[in-house]
């Protein structure tokens, strides 16, 4: 058997089309398209026979050389079903014309909306399954014989959403349009070799369909019970449950069905608004125009109108319903910028011909030429000014009709690769967007405003590629539901920060996306922790990096230094927000990990304030702005970076302070100054959530710098352990001599357990924080095991904290469903530390558990670890100090001859409200840490 390749044959004037329920809201639509195809069409109806006959009557009087035959068949009735196709080709106006139907749009169907399974009975399960499913089989049936015969088919189903669990009906209207749309996709397989197609057409929330009943009010308030709102105005609810916040209309769902119809005029549209049609005609290869200047106008031409014949292409020219109409100054950013208009097409002979040299001559003159980067922008700039070399860039930059991207954007096409492999929809998407904005972009709000009108999502995937693949990664993070599509982001971002790091960029966007990146650090896709140690702060250290280095680039520090202006533009403010997250974000990560800073800052002589970021006041959280948030975490930042250059800036620097101790004026400047910090933003209005990570920021730099005392006190104490009698490290607390200072830490480690325990929310709150409070928690908890083992805390107030440590632990569970989240890790991680040292203290003194010589066991430890190895523990302390880099070392501490604790068993469900089962809080005897001290690896 010879096979031959099939041409195309998309030509569908002279047709015979049968739609069923075209009485309907999208069988009446998609009638209508079909007639102005040039098809005859049959209209199928049930009971509305008045509808039907008005239908055709219109249509006839439109297209008076076409047919519009109505043709009735109750489709719950299966021998009126049967006779349906036959009853239409044996009309004598049919059969004079047509042997057989070409195009089938099986779109009857029935819908009730019964949504409890109790209430379904076995009636309504038959009468569903009858109309949507079998008649659909019995029409379609009848339709393949003549088609199959011909050569020549087109058969469109029109299912549901509903078919893959969601919607408004209950489960048997779902199971009938599933089982339309699984005949459907055999069908396409088992029929394309012979010429006939089948497609399924899936829409939701569809209005003016009887279904849904239309919205009596047109607004309703943010945030408002939708499900109260149901029982008033439920057509409103289930269009504000909706993303763009409205239902769809039958001519959308007639325009997927009718898509690929060829486009000889005249055209549907054109019919339909009366007006002429004329196919626009192709611009390449024309003559280019000398003398053409992007951006150029001249004051004699501010009358100027765009042509008709030349229309400019505007986005969102048309806006969704119940959405305001963009007003000219509010117009995209990206295309009032980057775009040129009909006045850049001036001819050669109204330049002035000595123009171009006096302007190139004083651009020398006035430029800097510093490095060879200054020469190859001055090259750069001769060569924009070169007229042919103009013309080019007009062509293929400045039109937006022969501009791919732009042309893309206008016909709806996406190839933003997320979206093309299947993983994400275009919805999805703005959903994402809308959920990170939500959820995400308060506790880090360096995200452009502009990338947040979701509306534009495919304006915003053509110019903002990465910013938006960094929101939709960190949005899709840690949720299993949404794993398909973190993996296709997360990819597509490795594959977008590859070319960053070889080619650079001139985007804002891309400084942005880095930073956000790296606040969350989203977990690698080949890695598969069971337990956090710290490793996401290298990735976070390593993309700060880059985006420092892309922010060198585009000379944003050189934003810090402008003075503020009044009416600035918005991406100058852009900018600045940019590099000063560039200094946070560098900072914070930087002392984390104890690494060199990347960036210079914003200056010392630039003291940013709120007024500085003025997009940022735009945006309301609670009574204030966001702007005064941002200003907040700068300046916490900065006495954060202080404290680190003063107390922690090098081992020497350490030794020589613990030593000498004049770490005690230092500590008192920056408890005051930070307590003059809690005064001036501790009263500020924000909503819950975000007051919430202001005190978990106040208590860490609290901790931070107290513990440095806790830390010195620790050291002296070993360093003289050869020299007095075994005891206690902390035999009397209150008479050490830094007393105040260790009281002042351990109470700011409990305040950082107590704010998350009981003022935060992990399911709608802790788990959308950046990475940092994660570890505030981490540390805070860390520390007071600490304490608790040399006995700064009391074994009667170390009950409490033991209560407080499982609550810890159990509200990090709670941040994330996925065993590989990040609460899930940290959780594993305290739990081990807790059950490791509990099992240690345990076999090192099984017959005296109530000893104390916890002075004499830190002596051996550290001449122990002086003997072993020649390295031994940073400082010879066998404590360590409270750098971050100390959380890769309780990842050691806590796996190291311990995976008998690590199994299967072991991982930590959501549901599990405590840690407690295992080892009780009662068998934590207060002098345990009298056995702990005896080995290498002490915490930290």
């Amino acid at each position: 058997m010879t096979l031959r390749l099939q041409t195309i044959d998309n030509n569908l004037k002279g047709r015979l089309a049968l739609v069923t329920g075209s009485s309907g809201g999208i069988g009446s639509a998609v009638a209508r398209a079909f007639a102005a195809q040039g098809c005859d069409v049959g209209l199928h109806y049930s009971s509305s026979k008045e509808k039907a006959d008005k239908l055709a009557h219109e249509l006839s009087e439109t297209y008076p050389s076409q047919l519009f035959v109505p043709v009735h068949a109750d489709l719950s009735q299966r021998e009126s079903t049967r006779a349906l196709v036959t009853s239409l080709l044996s009309q004598n106006v049919v059969s004079s014309k047509h042997k057989a139907v070409s195009i089938l749009v099986a779109n009857a169907g029935l819908g009730r909306r019964i949504r409890d399974v109790a209430e379904i009975g076995e009636d309504d399960w038959d009468e569903m399954m009858e109309v949507n499913s079998r008649s659909q089989f019995v029409v379609t049936k009848a339709c393949l014989a003549g088609m199959r015969q011909q050569g020549w088919g087109r058969v469109i189903l029109v299912g549901s959403i509903a078919a893959r669990g969601s919607g408004l009906n209950g489960c048997h209207y779902a199971a009938s349009k599933g089982a339309l749309t699984s005949m459907g996709q055999n069908l396409a397989t088992l029929l394309a070799p012979e010429g006939v197609t089948v497609n399924i057409v899936s829409p939701a929330m569809i209005g003016s369909t009887g279904m849904i009943p239309p919205p009596i009010s047109e607004t309703w308030d943010r945030g408002c019970d939708l499900e109260e709102l149901k029982k008033t105005d439920p057509g409103l609810a289930i269009a504000a449950s909706i993303l763009v916040h409205r239902l769809g209309s039958p001519n959308e769902v007639c325009e997927a069905i009718i898509i690929g119809v060829p486009g000889d005029p005249p055209c549907r549209r054109c019919i339909e608004k009366n007006q002429e049609c004329i196919l626009a005609t192709s611009r390449r290869g024309g003559r280019r125009i000398k003398g053409q200047r992007l951006g150029y106008s001249r004051s004699t031409n501010d009358s100027y109108q765009a042509s008709p014949s030349r229309p400019i292409n505007r986005m969102n020219s048309v806006p969704a319903q119940g959405q305001e109409p963009r007003e000219p100054d509010q117009h995209s950013e990206w295309l009032s910028s980057n775009l040129g208009s009909p006045l850049d097409q001036q001819s050669e002979d109204d330049e002035e011909p000595t123009g171009d040299a006096v302007r190139l001559k004083g651009h020398f003159t006035s430029s800097d030429l510093l490095n060879p980067s200054d020469a190859l922008d001055l090259l750069a700039h001769v060569a924009d000014m070169e007229p042919e070399g103009h013309a080019q860039t007009q062509d293929t930059e400045g039109d937006p009709e022969n501009s791919t991207g732009m042309a893309n954007i206008s016909q709806g096409v996406c190839d933003y690769p997320p979206v093309t492999s299947g993983a994400l929809t275009l919805s999805e998407a703005s959903f994402l967007i809308e959920h990170y904005h939500d959820n995400f972009h308060i506790f880090f709000p360096i995200a452009y405003s502009a990338a947040f009108e979701s509306s534009r999502i495919l304006e915003l995937i053509e110019h903002e590629p990465y910013l938006i693949t960094a929101i939709l990664t960190v949005a899709t993070k840690d949720d299993p539901s949404w794993s398909r599509a973190h993996n296709a982001c997360a990819r597509h971002m490795e594959t977008q920060i590859s070319k960053l790091i070889y080619t650079g960029s001139t985007t804002v966007g891309a400084v942005e996306a880095l930073l956000i990146l790296a606040e969350w650090a989203p977990q690698p896709l080949e890695e598969n922790l069971m337990i956090g140690c710290g490793k996401e702060d290298q990735g976070s250290w390593m993309l700060v990096g880059v985006a420092i280095r892309l922010a060198y680039l585009q000379n944003l520090e050189q934003t810090g230094l402008v003075q503020r202006v009044e009416g600035a533009p918005d991406h100058l403010s852009r900018k600045r927000i940019a590099w000063a997250a560039c200094y946070m974000s560098d900072r914070q990560v930087s002392i984390r990990l104890g690494k060199g800073f990347w960036s210079r800052g914003p200056g010392p002589s630039v003291n940013l304030r709120a007024a500085d970021f003025p997009y940022l006041q735009t945006q309301k959280l609670g009574n204030d702005n966001l702007a005064l948030l941002f200003q907040a975490h700068l300046e916490i930042t900065q006495l954060f970076s202080n404290a680190h250059d003063i107390l922690y800036s090098s081992t020497s620097h350490r030794e020589q302070l613990y030593i000498g101790g004049e770490y005690v004026r230092y500590i008192d400047d920056f408890s005051s100054v930070l307590r003059r910090w809690k005064l001036s933003w501790g009263g500020l209005s924000f909503i819950p959530r975000v007051k919430a990570s202001l005190m978990l920021s106040y208590d860490f730099l609290r901790l931070y710098i107290n513990a440095f005392a806790f830390q010195a006190n620790l050291n002296r104490i070993v360093r003289r352990s050869k020299k007095r009698p075994s005891g206690p490290l902390f035999s009397e607390l209150a008479a050490a001599p830094d007393a105040r200072f260790i009281y002042e830490s351990i109470d700011a480690a409990n305040s950082i357990l107590c704010t998350l325990n009981s003022f935060i929310d992990p399911t709608e709150a802790f788990k959308y924080m950046p990475l940092k409070f994660y570890l505030y928690v981490i540390y805070a908890a860390v520390f007071l095991f600490k304490a608790i083992f040399a006995g700064a805390i009391k074994p009667s107030e170390a009950r409490g904290v033991r209560r407080a440590i499982y609550e810890t632990i159990s509200r990090l569970q709670k941040t994330s469903n996925n065993q590989q989240g990040l609460g899930q890790r940290y959780a594993r991680s305290l739990r081990l530390l807790w059950l490791k040292m509990l099992g240690k203290s345990r076999s090192r003194n099984p017959e005296v558990e109530g000893r104390s010589d916890s002075l004499a066991l830190a002596s051996h430890g550290a001449l122990q670890s002086q003997a072993e190895s020649s390295e031994g523990h940073l400082n010879s302390d066998p404590f360590n100090s409270f750098s971050w880099k100390d959380l890769h070392s309780l990842g050691e501490f806590i796996s190291n001859d311990g995976t008998s604790l690590f199994n299967d068993n072991f991982i930590i469900s959501p549901e599990q409200d405590s840690v407690q089962g295992a080892e009780g809080p009662e068998h934590f005897s207060g002098n345990l840490y009298s056995g702990s001290l005896g080995e290498i690896d002490i915490i930290f």
